[in-house]
């Protein structure tokens, strides 16, 4: 296979990774619920989302999981699994994952309704993405850029709301194959640092959001930046905890205790 083909798979790579992981987790959590749930696809995933399913064939039985698909339904499925393929107008009942391929009337669509969540691959950066899909009704959403080594960038995009199912969801995002030849950059991030995949991140960018949201504010709560992070950038909350235990030891805010580690109870401040 030549470079300029792997070059152009790059971004897939990434894209199935973050979904199988993330699927994994909801799966899990779907079976131990007495309402089931849906997963719909609307893309190239159809194959992996039915190996993950299978994962679980043991207790498929006697809950409520459902595969819908647009185009012919996979053949070989995990007995318990229920397959349909999609129709309009869109109706389900009960909690539901939807990946769509850069189709924002339908993931707009499928973004309505209760314990709705939606992944959407193969955005174009620059789109207020977080703003169509919080008017669609989920208040979190996660948008990051993937950039290939040849500097072409997608957008993969979250959202979901259940702050705990965001979190989820970018712990999974961080875990993916560092080796993939894709970084992340956040969106909204004015310098447009590329960083690399890692459970431990570069905490740059988001050391400069955490002190221009701290100038805004005066003093908080380290909880309350934590809550920040989570809401409004590509990193995680255990994340603002090492920037601002950083920017701490480097004298750029004061905290109170002034000693021992920073809980979400310290208050921080700008110097």
């Amino acid at each position: 296979m030549s470079e300029r083909v792997r070059r152009r798979d790059q971004h897939v790579v990434v894209e199935r990774d973050v979904l199988v992981r993330y699927l994994d987790a909801w799966t899990a959590t779907t079976l131990r619920s007495q309402r089931g749930g849906t997963y719909v696809e609307c893309g190239g995933f159809a194959a992996d989302a039915v190996r993950v399913f299978a994962e679980f064939a043991d207790r498929l039985d006697g809950h409520h999981l459902e595969l819908v698909v647009t185009g012919p339904a996979p053949v070989a499925v995990p007995a318990g699994l229920s397959v349909r393929e999609m129709t309009e107008p869109f109706g389900f009942a009960g909690p539901v994952l939807a990946h769509v391929e850069d189709d924002w009337p339908v993931a707009e669509s499928l973004a309505r309704g209760k314990g709705h969540e939606v992944v959407v691959t193969g955005a174009e950066p620059g789109d207020d993405h977080r703003a169509r899909l919080r008017t669609a009704g989920l208040r979190c959403v996660l948008a990051v850029d993937l950039v290939a080594e040849d500097g072409a960038a997608q957008t993969l995009v979250f959202a979901t709301a259940d702050s705990k199912h965001l979190a989820t969801f970018k712990n999974e995002l961080w875990a993916v194959d560092e080796f993939a030849g894709i970084r992340y950059r956040d969106p909204r991030d004015p310098e447009r640092t590329l960083v690399d995949i890692s459970l431990t991140p570069q905490l740059l960018p988001l050391r400069r959001v955490l002190s221009a949201e701290l100038a805004r504010r005066g003093s908080c709560s380290v909880a309350e930046l934590q809550q920040h992070t989570l809401l409004e950038t590509i990193y995680r909350p255990a994340d603002a905890v090492a920037a601002l235990t950083a920017a701490a030891a480097a004298g750029d805010i004061s905290r109170e205790p002034e000693k021992g580690r920073l809980t979400p109870r310290t208050v921080v401040a700008c110097r």
